[in-house]
Parts: structure tokens; C-alpha cells; sequence
């Protein structure tokens, strides 16, 4: 199967190629038919460069160093991406050397010969003669591009199972071509000035140095004005957009323009012999320069305009990795002419392969941010510090200006756990407004957190959120835990919000006006007061949207009530005791026409049913039951859309989502409004009573005995909302808009811990969208769903499959070693524990013999204390004896666990050597040979015709 994805993924690359190519044909005969003598030229000098050993020496120097420059660095496995980043930062230099061999004999050799007369007494003008030397040139370096091409796209191919990104390939490699095409014609400068080869191939290095450069001019210029405009005016930006895959108008127009005017200078040097040495030699001389200055000018005129206006822009990739969301565009095309957006990110040199997918895509999306505001007039200034070192003056800047700071997180390399820092954030402005991120979490979208940054300090006000104040203290806050009081800390979620909200707490001690707050979140509303309770459900009656979390059963807040259980009065057993009154949570379900089965309580309460469901995709997870509720677009049997409803935009695109004792919710048969099922369960699932579950749960009885019958398709999240296309649409309920979700645990702390770092637990790797789907609701209740879009929207990146299957293949042979060690541990210390216990117990039982004589006064007292001290120093040295065996044992277990990893992490790693050291040779071995054959060929025709006596 990897080697049919390899052969379509690689025919693809050959037919992007082939197009390609055969528009460059069609160029070529344009030629041959228009402008026969340059034509020629080129055919000559095309066919004589790969005449000549020479030639394939160059081209296998050439091959061998965009190998390495591609995938021997230690970045290019670290990032874990097929992308080629480290051939885009070195192929500048790569070309300095190349280039150079290309153009040094494209004149010089010609002066050298002397055929540069011959040249020149052809029925051609000087435009011909220059337009075929180029033109050959372009063609020697455009073959040897593609050989260059086949050879990586082969390794990445392989690397990546024939799942790489074809279209990011091509176009990097396009962006390649374009940056060969002018600075070649910058090194035929060179070759027109001198007539030494030698000295032609320096002073094309030297003349195309200031364009490979430009990207350092920081560290040079004082001026940042100077250094940013000497930046730009390099290839590296117009060729950044090819490297991300995106063809842009403004970066073709650059390469074309600089072309333009080298070749032009070329023209000037090669007629130069009509009028040096006359009478106004120096006149036209000066002339000439006035004219290239004029041109240059122009040159950088026409980038600087085009570059803030691209007419054309394509995302060639098949990722569509820089891409932005139309959600995105649409927030970029609204932003204020008068309010410029600034952005300061900052980025460490060194970023673990875990954050190095949030780097890419942070600085794709920076890129492409500048780029789409600068298509809409709009102004999105990006001060880009990548690569810096965690003690140098810009991380100074970072922590002292915006508070961005390095950021400790745990890793593991080479079989070892060890702590790394980092530096991975970003700070946005605009006026006085000012949101920073202090680090940009691998799990969490990077477009969100830009959008959502950018947004807030764009806009200035932002929509009001009420958190109604229940039981469930998401503010923080204290309650009664047993005998005393326990401090509650605010729920992360809430600082998750306030990112996008105002946030505020509501206390319901009057009633709530529509259009006070945008929205209002209720967790676990059962558990207000009788007349609170009232006032929320007027207020949902009346329009207000609300997100309602009521759970039958929560287990992740042990101190709130669950809907069917009395709630116990402030003061315990010291304060009078007694049951507090709550609210009756089916008044709420009325007004939301809401049928959740379950049954009639004590005290007037009711007890709702709980879910249960058989499927559990991570078997590693040996705490989950059937109560552990997985929503799973993936689960068997399971339709597409029908899991996580793609009826809603709350939960369309979603894939998994996580409820634990989750309760059931259904819509009324006579229902008038209009209920949309968010999360429903599987196939092999069901309910059953409150009462069961805890029975279940205090182990007096088990799943397997009490589940019974099957009902699939178990809805446990509902979006209502007024049915406006229905009659009777003036009804009381007409403005209701809430979502009921039958569980609080969908919001535990733990998942926004698992959202930042998913895989912090590797042996799970969860991909739990919990928050997502909260965020969702929110979002979707006060009519902001374009950050739901931009949630949604997620490129995909092409990984190095091959490496991913041998490490997880060394992960899993270390979790079985680590359980094989973990049995033998317990093994041991069991048979040890044994061993001491039957040492200490026959000690005992003699002492229990003594206590019986001492009874019948056949054993003095004396011999009995003196058995008995003997025993505690016994059983004392029997337990230090166990405590320093156990100790023994763990070491040795730690340490062989730690050799399994070292030695699972040395296989990884030599895989990796391998991969390089066949990228590296094997491109080289048919250019070689080829050149070889050439050699030979020629060495034989040589030979040819001549005596034997001579050769000898």
C-alpha cells in the first residue's frame, strides 16, 4: 500500500513537471522560429556543457549539496515535517557556488577561445547572442533542478509513505527556478567583464551575494528602516512565498524585473564595442549607466507596488497549510484603515519536535496575515524574531515589553525525560488595546489564538458573558466540603473565555434583562435556590441564550449535587443539617420542551436515567467503563455527521468529544420548537437508572449484570432554538435559544490540560475536543460563529510516516519490556514479602508458646521480655531487609526501563542515519556514471584516426 501512495504521489509530481516543461517547449520553439541565431546559440552551449564531464561533475556537487542542506540537519527530523525549510535557508548558498560554475564560461570561455568574434559576425543582433546564452544557461540549471527535485521528492516520498504535500514540492522547487533565472542572469554579468574563468566565477558569487544576503542585513545595518528595506529587496522574501507554497504574482514579477534589468546589462557590456574607444565613448558610457540606474530604479518601484498588492495569489499546497479561513479574511477585510494592527512574535531557535508544527504554521500564517492585509489595504505590521536565543537581547525584549517569557515543558530524548525551555508567543496592538500570548500550545489552532488576538484588540469592545453563580463555582470561590470549608479555584475555562468576552459573574438576586448579556452559562443549575432557578428560567423563557450543563451525576466536583440528590444545608451537621431547597429542574425542561427519561426521587426530586455505550477507543485507558461516554465520528457503526451532529455548526467538522456519566435528552413529541441533537451515542448503548449507577459505583453490583437491553443513538447534547418557519411562532417561547448539555464533566479542567498538550500521556494520545465544542456553544449562542469556522479549520500537514511507524514500534516494544519488568518487580518483592513474613511468623508462634507457660508460671518473665525484644529487633531487620531489597529492585527496574528507551531511541536514530546517508549518495551515483560514459566517450573519439605508435 506505502508503495502505490509512493507511485501516485511521485506520477503527480511528473505531471505537474511535465506541464511544466511542456510550457517551456512551447517558449523554446517560440524561439526557434522567431529568433533562429539565438536558438542556436543555445543549442550549442546546452548541448556542449553536458558534452562534458565537467558538466556532470558540477551537477552531482550540486545534487549532493541540496541533499544534505534537505535532510542532514538535525531540523529536518526534530520537525518531524516533509516539508524542505532547511534546503530553503541554505539554497542561497548552494546557488552562490552553482550559479557561478553555470555562467563563467558563458562568455569568458568564448574570449578565451577566441570565438567570441565568430560570435559576433553572426547574422544575429546582440539581443540574440544574449538571449541564447541565457536561455542555454536557464536550461542547463533547470535539468539539473529537475534531477534535484526527483531525488528529494524520492526520499520525502519514502520518508513521508507517499503522503507528502506534491504541490508544496513543486512549488518550492518553482521558487528555485525563479531564483536561478535571476541570478544567472546577474553571473552573465560577471562573465561579459572578464575573459578568465576563474575570476568570471568569483564575481558572479560576489555579484549575486548582496541578493542571497539581504536577509542579514539586521544584524549589519544600525538602521532598522535601512535593514528592513536592504531585507526586502533580497530573494528571500519573494522566494518565501514559493517556499510556502503559494504562487504570488508580486514574487514572479521580482525575479522577472531583476532578470530584466541584468540581461539588459548584459546587453549594454556585450555592445559596448560599437562605441568604446570613439569620440564619445565616454558620453554613451555614462549614458548606458543612466540607463541601468533608471531601469533599477523602476525595478524596485514596480516590486514595492506589486509586493503590497498581490493581482494574483494561489495556496498550491494540497494541505492547504497557507491557507487562511474565509472567517479569517472576512475579519481582516472589516478591520479599521485608522487602527494598524502591530504583532511581535517571538521564537527560540531551538523548538522540540512536539511545538515544531505550531512554529510552521505560525509563521506561514504571520506571512499570510501581512500578505492579505496588504491585498485589502488594511495595515498588519509583523516584527518576526525567529530564532533567538533564550539570553539574548530580543528574548530581553520579549519578557520586558510584552511578558513573554521561556517556557519550561517536559520532553523526552534519548530514552530520558528531560526539561527543555522554549520561547514560542506573540504580542498584538493596536492603540491602547494590547492581548499577548505568552506561548502558542502545539494543541491548540494557531489561526484561532491569531484571529482571536487580533479581533479583540482590533475591535476594542468585546460581547458581555454572564457565568451564573451556582454550586459549581467556575468563578471560584469556597464550599463546604465534609467539616470544613474548601477553597475553589476558578475554572481555567473562564480565562479561556475572557480571551474573547467580558466575563462577569450573576448572582440572580433580581431578575435578568434581555440584552444585558450576550449570553449566560449555567453549570449545573439545579442546584440554585427555588427563586434563582425561577429567575433563569424567565430569563431563557425570555430570550436570553444559555449554555446549560445539568448533570445526573458529576464526578469531577465531588462538592456539587447531582440533579436527583437533596442538597445538604450550609453548616453540616453543626448548623441545624437538614435538606436546602433547590430548584425543580423539569420547569426548565418544560420551557426547553424537553423529555429526559429517569424517575421520581425523594423529597420531590427527580433522578434522570444515566447513559452508558461500548466503545472505547483508547484500550490503554484501563479506568474508562461503559459510563465513559466516547463520542466518536470513528466509533463502529457509527454514520458520518450522525455522531457529532453535522446538522449544527457547533459540532460539525468535530471528531471526538468526551462525556463521563452523562445523562440522556430528548426532544418532546409535540415540541415547538427546534431541537438539533449535538452528541449522541453508538450503536451499543443505553440507560439506566441513577440509583443502578450508584450501586455500580459502590461495587454491589457490575455493568455487565445490570445492562440489559440496547438504545442506540442516545442524545446527551440538544441545541433549542425557536422554530421561526413553524406556526405559532409568537408563542412565550418564541426568542428561546439555549443548548442543554446533560453532563458538567464535559468541561473538566483536566480537558483544557489535554487540549494544550495532547500528548502528554503518549501511550494515549488523546484527541478529546472537549473544549472546542464549549467554545463552540458559546460562540454559537451569541452569534459569533465565525470563530467557530476558524476552530474548524485545520491544515493538514504532511509527517515522516516511515519515522513515525519505527518509533511507534520502539514505544510500544518499551511499554511491553517496562510491563515485563514491572511483573517481575512485583514478582520479587511478593516472594520476598513471603520469605519475611514466614521468617516473622514462626517467631511469633513462639512467643505466643511462651505467653502460654508464662501463664502457667513455667517461663519467667525475664525470658519472656527478653523473646519478645527479640522479635522487634527481628521483624525490624526482616522490614529494613525488605525496604532495601525493594529499593534494589526498583533502581534496577528504573534502569532497565531506561535502557529499553535509550536503546529504542539509538534505533530510531540510526534509521535516521541511514535515511541521510542514502539521500546524500545515492543521487549522486547516476550523474557520475553518466559522467564516467561521457568521459569515455570521449577519451575513445579521440583516439580515434590515430596511429598506434603515437598513443603509445
Amino acid at each position: 500500500m506505502a508503495l502505490n501512495n509512493v507511485s501516485m504521489a511521485l506520477i503527480s509530481l511528473l505531471t505537474k513537471d511535465a506541464v511544466f516543461l511542456l510550457i517551456l517547449l512551447m517558449v523554446v520553439s517560440a524561439l526557434a522560429r522567431t529568433k533562429q541565431a539565438a536558438f542556436a546559440v543555445m543549442k550549442r552551449n546546452f548541448i556542449g556543457y553536458f558534452s562534458n564531464p565537467t558538466g556532470y561533475v558540477f551537477l552531482c556537487i550540486f545534487v549532493f549539496l541540496t541533499s544534505v542542506a534537505a535532510f542532514w540537519p538535525y531540523e529536518f527530523f526534530n520537525s518531524n515535517l516533509a516539508t524542505l525549510d532547511q534546503l530553503n535557508y541554505w539554497f542561497p548558498v548552494i546557488m552562490l557556488v552553482f550559479i557561478p560554475a553555470i555562467t563563467m564560461s558563458i562568455w569568458a570561455e568564448e574570449k578565451r577561445q577566441g570565438t567570441d568574434e565568430l560570435l559576433l559576425t553572426l547574422p544575429a543582433d546582440d539581443f540574440d547572442i544574449v538571449i541564447g546564452k541565457y536561455m542555454s544557461a536557464a536550461a542547463i540549471f533547470t535539468a539539473s533542478l529537475l534531477f534535484s527535485q526527483l531525488s528529494t521528492f524520492t526520499t520525502l516520498a519514502i520518508l513521508t509513505e507517499g503522503s507528502l504535500d506534491t504541490g508544496l514540492i513543486f512549488t518550492t522547487y518553482l521558487g528555485y527556478w525563479f531564483v536561478g533565472l535571476a541570478m544567472i542572469a546577474i553571473g552573465m554579468i560577471a562573465s561579459f567583464l572578464t575573459g578568465n574563468l576563474t575570476v568570471g566565477f568569483i564575481l558572479g558569487a560576489l555579484f549575486n551575494a548582496p541578493l542571497a544576503f539581504a536577509s542579514l542585513a539586521d544584524s549589519v545595518s544600525p538602521s532598522q528602516r535601512v535593514a528592513e528595506w536592504v531585507r526586502d529587496s533580497g530573494i528571500a522574501r519573494p522566494f518565501d512565498d514559493f517556499g510556502r507554497g503559494v504562487i504570488s504574482s508580486s514574487s514572479i514579477i521580482y525575479f522577472i524585473l531583476v532578470a530584466a534589468v541584468a540581461l539588459y546589462v548584459c546587453m549594454v557590456l556585450i555592445g559596448r564595442r560599437h562605441w568604446t574607444g570613439g569620440k564619445d565613448g565616454n558620453s554613451m558610457a555614462w549614458h548606458y549607466v543612466a540607463r541601468a540606474l533608471a531601469l533599477v530604479l523602476f525595478t524596485v518601484g514596480a516590486v514595492m507596488l506589486f509586493r503590497s498588492k498581490d493581482v494574483v495569489r494561489a495556496d498550491m499546497t494540497e494541505g492547504k497549510v497557507s491557507s487562511l479561513a474565509d472567517a479569517t479574511k472576512t475579519l481582516i477585510r472589516e478591520l479599521d484603515d485608522d487602527r494598524p494592527i502591530v504583532i511581535d512574535a517571538f521564537i527560540s531557535k531551538e523548538v522540540p519536535e512536539l511545538y515544531a508544527k505550531t512554529r510552521y504554521e505560525l509563521v506561514n500564517l504571520l506571512k499570510e496575515f501581512r500578505s492579505e492585509a496588504a491585498k485589502n489595504g488594511r495595515t498588519i505590521q509583523v516584527n518576526l524574531y525567529d530564532g533567538i536565543d533564550l539570553f539574548s537581547e530580543d528574548a530581553a525584549l520579549a519578557a520586558d515589553r510584552f511578558g513573554i517569557e521561556p517556557v519550561t515543558r517536559m520532553f523526552r530524548e534519548k530514552g530520558a525525560y528531560t526539561q527543555k525551555q522554549l520561547i514560542l508567543g506573540a504580542a498584538f496592538r493596536s492603540g491602547l488595546e494590547k492581548v499577548t500570548v505568552p506561548i502558542f500550545e502545539y494543541g491548540i489552532p494557531v489561526e484561532y489564538e491569531l484571529v482571536r488576538s487580533i479581533n479583540t484588540v482590533a475591535r476594542g469592545s468585546r460581547k458581555r458573558l454572564g457565568i451564573v453563580a451556582t454550586d459549581a463555582r467556575l468563578m471560584g470561590g469556597t464550599v463546604m466540603s465534609g467539616m470544613s470549608m474548601q477553597r475553589v479555584e476558578k475554572h481555567p475555562l473562564i480565562d479561556e473565555l475572557a480571551k474573547q468576552y467580558d466575563v462577569e459573574e450573576v448572582d440572580l438576586s433580581g431578575p435578568i434583562t434581555p440584552g444585558v448579556y450576550d449570553a449566560l452559562v449555567a453549570v449545573q443549575p439545579s442546584s440554585l435556590a427555588p427563586q434563582q432557578f425561577d429567575r433563569l428560567t424567565a430569563a431563557i423563557q425570555a430570550g436570553v441564550p444559555t449554555a446549560i450543563f445539568e448533570d445526573p451525576r458529576p464526578i469531577g466536583a465531588q462538592y456539587v449535587t447531582a440533579t436527583g440528590d437533596a442538597k445538604q444545608a450550609q453548616g453540616g451537621m453543626f448548623g441545624g443539617g437538614g435538606a436546602s431547597p433547590k430548584g425543580d429542574i423539569r420547569q426548565l425542561w418544560d420551557v426547553l420542551e424537553l423529555n429526559v427519561p429517569g424517575q421520581p426521587g425523594m423529597q420531590g426530586l427527580f433522578s434522570p436515567e444515566l447513559v452508558w455505550q461500548q466503545h472505547n477507543p483508547y484500550p490503554n485507558l484501563e479506568t474508562a467503563n461503559e459510563l465513559w461516554l466516547f463520542i466518536d465520528e470513528q466509533a463502529r457503526g457509527v454514520q458520518p455527521g450522525e455522531a457529532l451532529s453535522d446538522d449544527s455548526p457547533i459540532t460539525s467538522g468535530l471528531r471526538q468529544v468526551l462525556a463521563i456519566l452523562g445523562g440522556a435528552v430528548y426532544a418532546k413529541k409535540d415540541a415547538t420548537l427546534k431541537h438539533t441533537a449535538l452528541l449522541s451515542t453508538g450503536p451499543l448503548s443505553g440507560t439506566l437508572p441513577s440509583q443502578v449507577v450508584g450501586q455500580v459505583m459502590t461495587g454491589q453490583t457490575t455493568l455487565a449484570q445490570e445492562i440489559q437491553g440496547v438504545n442506540p443513538s442516545v442524545p446527551i447534547a440538544m441545541a433549542i432554538e425557536a422554530d421561526k418557519s413553524a406556526e405559532g411562532s409568537e408563542s412565550e417561547t418564541a426568542g428561546v435559544k439555549a443548548v442543554y448539555i446533560a453532563d458538567m464533566d464535559i468541561i473538566l479542567p483536566e480537558f483544557l490540560l489535554i487540549r494544550a498538550d495532547p500528548d502528554q500521556i503518549s501511550d494515549m494520545r488523546f484527541q478529546f475536543q472537549n473544549v472546542t465544542f464549549a467554545l463552540n456553544v458559546i460562540d454559537w449562542l451569541t452569534g459569533d460563529t465565525s470563530f467557530i469556522d476558524v476552530r474548524n479549520h485545520e491544515p493538514i500537514y504532511a509527517s515522516l510516516r516511515m519515522i513515525d511507524s519505527v518509533k511507534e514500534e520502539a514505544a510500544s516494544l518499551v511499554r511491553k519490556r517496562s510491563r515485563e519488568f514491572q511483573t517481575q518487580y512485583d514478582e520479587t518483592i511478593r516472594e520476598a514479602q513471603e520469605k519475611s513474613d514466614q521468617e516473622v511468623q514462626a517467631l511469633r508462634e513462639e512467643i505466643e508458646e511462651l505467653q502460654k507457660d508464662r501463664e502457667t508460671g513455667s517461663v519467667s518473665p525475664g525470658e519472656l521480655r527478653e523473646k519478645l525484644t527479640a522479635f522487634q529487633i527481628k521483624q525490624a531487620n526482616q522490614q529494613r531487609i525488605l525496604e532495601v531489597q525493594q529499593a534494589k529492585l526498583q533502581n534496577e527496574r528504573e534502569q532497565k526501563i531506561q535502557d529499553v528507551r535509550r536503546e529504542a531511541e539509538q534505533e530510531v536514530t540510526a534509521i535516521q542515519n541511514q535515511v541521510k546517508t542514502a539521500a546524500v549518495v545515492l543521487p549522486c551515483i547516476p550523474p557520475l556514471i553518466v559522467g564516467i560514459m561521457v568521459f569515455a566517450s570521449r577519451r575513445l573519439r579521440e583516439r580515434e584516426n590515430i596511429s598506434k605508435s603515437r598513443l603509445k
